[in-house]
């Protein structure tokens, strides 16, 4: 069965041809029907900054939850925007379900240096806070460690 947020989508087009599509949010096709297959194999996104790190995650669904964000700890998000900014300081990685190269998450988490995975499609479904967590912004995979 189709995870209700996906079934909002309708059916998965088979080609998605906006660039800004892919870039902003990382929404393609085939990224699309990898979500609405309701398969959990791990947490796989785009590479959008580089750098490996292992930390405990913290997931918060809405920017008024940034300040239970503790130093070090690795943000996981469904999406950041402006008023997330104060938190990038503090985390030591970033990963969030939705995102492209140039999403927010994507070009905040360069400018520190952070390595993040954005698009994850699932990332705060499958990880939970106090996750111990390995973010590879080399290859755009998170690996739940215990």
């Amino acid at each position: 069965m189709l995870d209700e947020e996906l079934v909002a989508l309708g059916v998965v087009p088979e080609v998605i041809n906006d660039p800004t599509v892919q870039l902003l949010w990382g929404v393609t096709a085939e990224r699309l029907r990898e979500w609405a297959s309701g398969e959990e194999g791990g947490v796989r996104g785009y590479a959008a900054s580089r750098g490996v790190i292992e930390g405990v995650a913290r997931v918060v669904r809405d920017v008024n939850e940034i300040g239970t964000v503790q130093q070090d700890e690795v943000l996981v998000c469904s999406v950041t925007a402006p008023s997330w900014a104060p938190v990038f300081p503090k985390i030591s990685a970033a990963v969030s379900d939705i995102g492209g190269m140039m999403s927010h998450a994507a070009i905040i988490a360069r400018e520190y240096g952070l390595p993040a995975v954005v698009g994850t499609g699932t990332g705060t479904k499958q990880i939970k806070t106090g996750d111990r967590v390995r973010v590879d912004g080399d290859t755009g995979v998170v690996t739940i460690l215990d």
